[in-house]
């Protein structure tokens, strides 16, 4: 913000926040090119875009962690003046002390030079106090810029994180992409294969249709608690809309891909849901799955279309299956 002549406020915070953490795609492009046209971003700017790409909830929250890092900050360069302030009074002190006693060269003057050696005491005695309590407030200060910092990182992670199923988002996914065809790019030299795995369950529509959208929500809890109880903690997992999935994740053989899809595969297959009222109303749960093999320097827009021409061919040939996409 300084580097651009932006003032600290609550609606510059929130939007250079964001694109810091690069969680809004859109955010972050136009930002660019506002700053790219006009080397900075105005006040109106700022809150044009706030207005396009966040939510009022997004102000108050950021407004409040502002709020409460300014006064955090004032109470610390506050302690320090204070401090430094004693600090000089020390100083002149023992300044005041060393040239008395070199003037007490007389053997008999050994009550005055107890008495300087008595204030020396005292004035020392009161520097390490306040240097305790300054630690103190450090301390106090440290743990409060903390707490924020780990609200900060909690309000990410919600707002990266589908509430329904646990799962990262489709917002995080966009992001998340891209790095990964460019981390990979950047490492093809190892033997190791990454993939994009995207699957959805098979005829979900019917089953908000004939039992209802909180069976289908219960149906989505159901699917996402298989999947991450067969995900390795490397791979990220997405819920890209709907009930359509994503994973992103590295493996060393094609074998070992399509053994971790088919184990995802298989369990899901296992699930099946019940009308509340109608026990023998009975329907199983399956998934189709697609399989991207990422190729060094592929866009990431050409590797999501790949598992998805894969997930369209799975559920062509069948549904319940595993297709992988050929190279293009």
């Amino acid at each position: 913000m300084v580097k651009y002549r932006m003032p600290v406020t609550p609606i510059n915070y929130a939007i250079w926040y964001c694109y810091i953490q690069g969680s809004n795609p859109s955010l972050n492009a136009e930002l660019d090119h506002v700053i790219a046209e006009q080397q900075t971003c105005s006040q109106d700017k700022a809150k044009e875009i706030f207005d396009k790409h966040l939510t009022q909830d997004d102000l108050a929250f950021f407004q409040e962690m502002t709020e409460k890092f300014h006064t955090t900050m004032e109470q610390v360069q506050q302690d320090i003046s204070t401090t430094l302030e004693h600090s000089k009074s020390f100083t002149t002190s023992l300044v005041d002390s060393q040239n008395e006693l070199n003037m007490l060269a007389d053997v008999n003057s050994y009550n005055e030079i107890l008495g300087c050696v008595e204030r020396l005491t005292d004035d020392s005695i009161a520097m390490q106090d306040y240097a305790r309590e300054f630690q103190t407030k450090l301390a106090f200060a440290y743990n409060e810029i903390k707490d924020l910092k780990e609200a900060l990182n909690i309000s990410k992670e919600a707002a990266d994180t589908d509430t329904l199923t646990g799962f990262y988002n489709r917002g995080k996914f966009d992001s998340d992409i891209v790095k990964f065809c460019f981390e990979y790019s950047e490492k093809a030299q190892e033997d190791s294969l990454a993939v994009l795995i995207m699957f959805d369950i098979d005829h979900f529509k019917r089953f908000n249709d004939d039992f209802g959208h909180q069976k289908g929500d219960e149906v989505l809890r159901l699917v996402a608690k298989k999947v991450r109880e067969n995900t390795t903690e490397t791979a990220n997992i997405y819920r890209y809309g709907g009930e359509e999935f994503c994973i992103t994740a590295y493996f060393d053989t094609i074998n070992d891909i399509i053994a971790f899809a088919d184990c995802i595969r298989l369990a899901i297959a296992k699930l099946a849901i019940r009308k509340k009222h109608d026990v023998t109303a009975k329907r199983a749960i399956s998934a189709s799955f697609g399989l991207a093999i990422l190729r060094p320097f592929t866009n990431s827009s050409v590797l999501v279309e790949r598992a998805d021409r894969a997930l369209y061919i799975a559920k062509t040939h069948g549904r319940n299956r595993i297709e992988i996409a050929p190279d293009i």
